[in-house]
């Protein structure tokens, strides 16, 4: 059997080194996996005003599947999505949600319309979904505010 906690730690892990090799900063995962009131997501910069509120999913399955127009209230994708907006605004920060499943690399869901041309829209959550380690090779988002 597999042991979801280990293996959302170790998404978290694998996003938290893409993070820091990407742009030299220290990101963390979040004490209490996002227990505390004030600190909400899976990972951050701490002693720093982060911009993004991110969350890291490490599923068996894909969320992008025909379930985000067949099936939306029992979909991932959307589920996950919805939350975090919610998470980030609280936080007014904005959402960040890195994803993959078995055997995938890492995807990247933003926002911002990415200026490189391999993206997917997702018209119905008004976000975009890339691989993450082209979007932050190509993107060079700035991840804390007043830096």
């Amino acid at each position: 059997m597999v042991d979801s906690r280990a293996k959302g730690a170790r998404g978290e892990y694998l996003v938290r080194d893409m993070l820091r090799a990407h742009t030299n900063l220290q990101f963390e995962r979040v004490p209490s996996s996002g227990a505390l009131e004030y600190l909400k997501g899976d990972l951050y910069v701490p002693h720093a005003k982060n911009k993004y509120c991110i969350e890291v999913k490490n599923y068996e399955n894909s969320p992008l599947s025909d379930k985000i127009f067949t099936a939306p209230k029992t979909n991932n994708l959307i589920q996950w999505w919805k939350k975090l907006e919610k998470q980030a605004a609280g936080g007014n920060q904005l959402p960040m949600l890195f994803f993959k499943y078995n055997r995938s690399p890492v995807f990247i869901v933003t926002q911002r319309k990415p200026a490189h041309s391999e993206y997917m829209y997702i018209s119905i959550l008004n976000c975009y979904v890339s691989l993450a380690e082209d979007w932050l090779r190509m993107e060079k988002a700035e991840f804390l505010d007043g830096i």
